[in-house]
């Protein structure tokens, strides 16, 4: 199994390939979107909209490593600053954000590797905050001429080594002020790419604790590392 994880917490496959194209166009910033009916301030508002009243999320994923393998399993979320990948199959890693860090945990090795939240792109979407402008986040109403998608990109310009992340949400049939969250593309400092598609999102489910804890595998011997 080639291991293309480590670049997942650095750099963290979006709602179709094609789009990954939308995000190396220059994205209008938000404070030149200053009228109603201009459609990117709709955009912008609808994305508020959305943060402002997802509390959590359960859905499945895919993942895209840099490397082109894919793989799969199911994505918790609770804001702010937690969220789990459980990866299906044979996979010996667990990545958990427990509110302050995010863990990436290797059963195979016994090992744990941690980040502050700030420090990985995945901010944009578990932070607290959901002011976009004061984040510097740039928004597209139809990436690609696609009226269906909106995009949202964030880079850090005081610390370009987290990289970017574009996030897709799609307008909801018949409410286009209504989003769905569809995927994620990050970009880390040496231009490898992640991609994450969610798979039948349920919104503001009722998630256990428990889901923001993880076994530490340190100390115990290879024959017990299970997630």
């Amino acid at each position: 199994m080639k291991r293309a994880f480590a670049p997942l917490l650095l750099s963290l496959s979006v709602f179709f390939s094609g789009m990954a194209a939308a995000q190396e166009a220059e994205l209008p910033p938000l404070e030149e979107a200053t009228m109603e009916e201009d459609p990117i301030f709709a955009a912008f508002k609808a994305v508020e909209r959305y943060f402002r009243e997802t509390q959590s999320l359960k859905a499945g994923f895919v993942q895209h490593a840099p490397s082109g393998e894919i793989t799969s399993g199911m994505v918790y979320m609770a804001r702010p600053g937690r969220i789990r990948f459980d990866y299906a199959g044979d996979v010996p890693f667990l990545v958990v954000a427990d509110g302050e860090a995010l863990n990436l945990i290797d059963y195979e090795v016994g090992q744990v590797t941690r980040w502050p939240i700030d420090d990985t792109p995945l901010r944009l979407l578990l932070g607290r905050d959901v002011d976009l402008a004061r984040l510097g986040a740039q928004v597209q109403a139809a990436p690609g001429g696609d009226e269906r998608i909106v995009a949202v990109h964030a880079r850090d310009e005081n610390r370009p080594e987290l990289g970017t992340i574009t996030i897709f949400f799609e307008r909801r049939a018949g409410e286009p002020d209504t989003l769905t969250l569809k995927g994620w593309l990050v970009k880390d400092a040496q231009a490898q790419e992640t991609y994450v598609e969610l798979v039948d999102a349920i919104l503001n489910p009722e998630l256990e604790k428990k889901l923001w804890t993880f076994e530490d595998p340190r100390g115990l011997s290879k024959r017990r590392r299970t997630r």
